[in-house]
């Protein structure tokens, strides 16, 4: 009996390090940890296209390059939808009244400044976005003097 026991746990454990072994690869590719194995794009142009040395080289370096803008590109992309998306939260925050502010940077920023997503300063507050009305004054200004 327990010969059969152990048969059978080793048959789960084997069979689950394969599953976990498959997710975990899986993973790996879709988010570009490992690259599926083939000739890159350098080598397959050279062997369809016949290239040159200089072509080649050329090549090389324009790719590379181009990897770099997009990279830069990218980067650009979510500082600037960041930016936007707390400049929205901050002109929100400036329509709401001070007592409505504290609640809002409560329980409305929160979520996204734990997340590491931008503008707060960690404690949940808000930063004052461009070209959002000013918060309300705590007295109303006095009356001009002639």
């Amino acid at each position: 009996m327990p010969a059969k026991s152990n048969i059978l746990l080793g048959l789960v454990v084997g069979v689950s390090c394969l599953l976990i072994g498959f997710a975990l690869s899986t993973l790996a590719y879709r988010y570009h940890y490992m690259r599926v194995p083939g000739p890159g794009l350098i080598e397959r142009m050279n062997r369809e296209l016949n290239l040159t040395p200089a072509q080649r080289d050329r090549i090389g370096d324009i790719l590379r390059d181009t990897r770099f803008k997009v990279t830069q590109a990218r980067q650009d992309f979510e500082h600037r939808r960041h930016e936007l998306f707390w400049n929205g939260l901050g002109e929100i925050r400036g329509v709401l009244t001070p007592e409505q502010q504290t609640i809002f940077d409560r329980d409305f920023t929160q979520p996204w400044a734990h997340r590491g997503h931008g503008g707060g300063d960690g404690a949940g507050h808000m930063p004052p976005a461009a070209g959002a009305p000013p918060p309300a004054p705590a007295q109303p200004p006095s009356a001009p003097q002639n």
